[in-house]
């Protein structure tokens, strides 16, 4: 995509730190095993606005990344949450940071269900999703994804 390794290793914090908001919500919710309420995604819903508190002030990581952050489960078709974005285009590193954390979410195992295989998620996310996120991401993902070790054993 033609980032410098600078905006790769922003992308990275980025992405790392995306869910640190996570740790602000109750551990019940988060180890819970069976399916999730309306309720609990409205809970679960905040965590990036925690996430976006905690790193707020920190001197490393470029606004636009921290903007990212907070946008992380923001798609281009103005859904997602907290916050529709309608109003603004997302940037870049907003729009990375959303297919990865995708990605990651999908092919983790969750108490609630399986793991799904990478390659599966990716073709979800290229057609099903149609529109929902930027293509030059997706498709940078796709063409990268055939030269990723994916851990042995995925479906």
């Amino acid at each position: 995509m033609k980032c410098n390794r600078a905006d790769v290793h922003q992308a990275a914090i980025g992405g790392c730190l995306a869910d640190c908001g996570m740790s602000k919500l109750p551990p019940n919710l988060l180890n819970k095993r069976e399916s999730l309420t309306a309720d609990d995604y409205k809970e679960i819903h905040v965590h990036p606005i925690f996430s976006s508190k905690v790193i707020k002030d920190s001197s490393i990581i470029k606004d636009s990344v921290k903007v990212a952050v907070l946008e992380q489960h923001g798609r281009l078709d103005g859904t997602g949450y907290p916050i529709r974005l309608k109003t603004k285009p997302m940037n870049s590193f907003s729009k990375i940071i959303a297919v990865a954390d995708v990605l990651h979410a999908m092919t983790s195992e969750r108490a609630y269900r399986k793991k799904q295989s990478p390659f599966k998620v990716l073709e979800m996310v290229f057609h099903d999703d149609f529109g929902k996120f930027d293509i030059a991401v997706v498709k940078t993902l796709l063409s990268a994804s055939l030269i990723i070790p994916w851990e042995a054993g995925s479906n």
